[in-house]
């Protein structure tokens, strides 16, 4: 009897798509769980591996590290970066995050870790608000924004479950070690800082309440992590600036220094460089308004005699042949030089 290729097909039972994924995802798990077994990770070498890679330096070091000031506390741990080290070092695991739910005032998402070779699996979910405070939705742009910072947290968590806090615990205090760093390094590394949150409109008075300190020179060892743990938390988008420094952000409005012998706030770091000026930095350049600019101006032509200081010596120091060919970080800087020398009188 012949039979027809068409009637062949019309005999065989159809194939479900979904049948086909979940045979193919079954047989990548089965692989993977067969050579985590027949390669099993060594303790001591994860432990070894990850100490140097979240110690490696400074850089890799307060990546590690966020910080979330709540209610006059700072809540500080460790970050995704350094959840993805340890994830890396652990080995023979799967891991992962995805996108449940984007409906009504928030967004949920799920982390899960998958040890191979323990045959652990670890879920977390974090939620997310996509609502401003008029209670209007985002646009979906901020909403898939706010879903890719909701996967990250989650899969931090589920991560940093599934691996025993007590394997990685002492690293995590080593990274906040090398971001320390020590008297001889912390001003720099306290500039730098600064200047790196005040690109986010965040002034030097704001950081100081937020840190519970009177000023830049009260900021220490252990205010630098929560500091850089700030700025990593921004940058992975656990928090943002606004909601970093809720209580003492403002809306910044223009403010003229009064044209008196008392000099605009100026901070220097260790190197003698300038770094901030009343509004503080943007892109390393002081901002200062026009308006400003003519106040400065003025109290150094006005001011110079009587600090002792002439002008010429004024445009000396500054490495100009005349005032008005001083740039913006030229007038902090002489400000600066007329109000140190006021203060040694």
């Amino acid at each position: 009897m012949n039979t027809r290729v068409e009637d062949i097909d019309r005999e065989l039972p159809p194939i479900e798509a979904s049948n086909v994924l979940a045979t193919i995802s079954k047989a990548e798990i089965d692989q993977q769980i067969a050579t985590a077994h027949a390669f099993p990770r060594s303790i001591k070498q994860f432990r070894a591996e990850a100490l140097s890679m979240v110690t490696l330096n400074e850089r890799i070091a307060e990546e590690c590290i966020y910080a979330i000031p709540r209610d006059g506390k700072t809540i500080e741990g460790p970050s995704a970066r350094f959840a993805e080290i340890i994830l890396s070092a652990w080995g023979n695991c799967r891991a992962g995050a995805r996108t449940i739910s984007d409906e009504g005032d928030f967004v949920t998402a799920q982390g899960a870790f998958h040890d191979l070779e323990r045959n652990v699996n670890i879920s977390y979910e974090t939620r997310r608000r996509i609502t401003n405070k008029a209670g209007k939705r985002y646009s979906p742009d901020m909403i898939s924004v706010t879903a890719n910072a909701a996967c990250s947290i989650a899969l931090r968590n589920a991560i940093l479950k599934g691996i025993p806090k007590a394997f990685w615990t002492d690293m995590y205090e080593d990274a906040r070690k090398v971001v320390m760093g020590d008297v001889k390094t912390i001003a720099n590394r306290r500039a730098d800082a600064i200047a790196h949150l005040q690109k986010f409109g965040i002034t030097v008075e704001q950081i100081c309440e937020t840190l519970g300190v009177k000023g830049i020179e009260d900021i220490g060892q252990e205010q630098l992590v929560a500091l850089r743990g700030i700025a990593t938390a921004i940058k992975d988008g656990d928090t943002t600036p606004e909601q970093a420094f809720a209580q003492t952000l403002k809306v910044a409005t223009p403010h003229v220094p009064a044209a008196t012998k008392a000099a605009p706030v100026v901070h220097v770091d260790a190197g003698g460089k300038v770094t901030t000026v009343e509004g503080g930095t943007q892109d390393g350049e002081p901002m200062i308004l026009a308006a400003q600019l003519k106040i400065l101006r003025k109290m150094i032509e006005q001011s110079v005699a009587e600090f002792g200081l002439s002008e010429l010596e004024v445009c000396k120091r500054m490495g100009v042949d005349k005032l008005e060919s001083l740039t913006r970080n030229g007038y902090i800087a002489a400000v600066e030089l007329l109000s140190t020398s006021n203060t040694g009188k």
